[in-house]
């Protein structure tokens, strides 16, 4: 698919610039080529990035909610109420029940 696209760019480049040099013309192919390899690259390079990131703050999300339930946990267990539990911990009423 890509492959057809950089064809008819090139082609499309030679005639409006009316290069019939067979090295311009393989010059251009290279270029056009590793310009479109670099930016695939560069793409899956940003691509991780995000995927890293977005992965790291879900772990952090996750970690923060596993500490507010063995806070509420050990509250629950030394008597405090639900609603005080909820207060301080901002988990609902039913995930305190669950406890």
């Amino acid at each position: 698919m890509y492959t057809n696209l950089i064809e008819r760019n090139i082609d499309e480049v030679v005639t409006e610039l009316g290069l019939k040099d067979k090295y311009m013309q393989e010059g251009i192919e290279k270029g056009i080529e590793t310009g479109f390899k670099k930016g695939i690259e560069k793409g899956i390079e940003k691509g991780i990035e995000q995927g890293i990131e977005k992965g790291i703050e879900k772990g952090r999300e996750e970690g923060r909610e596993e500490g507010f339930l063995k806070t509420a946990a050990s509250m629950k267990k030394d008597g405090l109420s639900v609603e005080t539990i909820s207060k301080y911990t901002g988990l609902t009423k039913e995930q305190i029940e669950k406890l």
